[in-house]
């Protein structure tokens, strides 16, 4: 009689690596604030959209490659309450 092992090791899945690009800026006001940004950035996967009133600063993560950064960071930066975006 063989013994026959039973036990297998999980499949290696490969995950392809996340390109996320992180915009920051400064906010000077903010009533109707996320609804222009939400104009803004209708095509593009959004995944992160925090604003701290304490630091008055606005953090936008967006998922994926193949788009322009600067044209989106100057498309933020026309926004009326939003100065000085930036991204890395």
């Amino acid at each position: 009689m063989t013994m026959v092992d039973t036990r297998t090791t999980a499949p290696a899945y490969v995950v392809p690596e996340r390109v996320l690009t992180t915009f920051t800026a400064k906010v000077v006001e903010t009533r109707g604030l996320f609804a222009r940004i939400a104009v803004q950035l209708n095509p593009y996967d959004v995944r992160e959209l925090k604003l701290c009133l304490e630091t008055c600063t606005l953090r936008i993560v967006v998922e994926g490659k193949g788009f322009d950064a600067g044209r989106v960071a100057a498309r933020l930066d026309k926004i009326i309450g939003v100065l000085d975006v930036s991204y890395s």
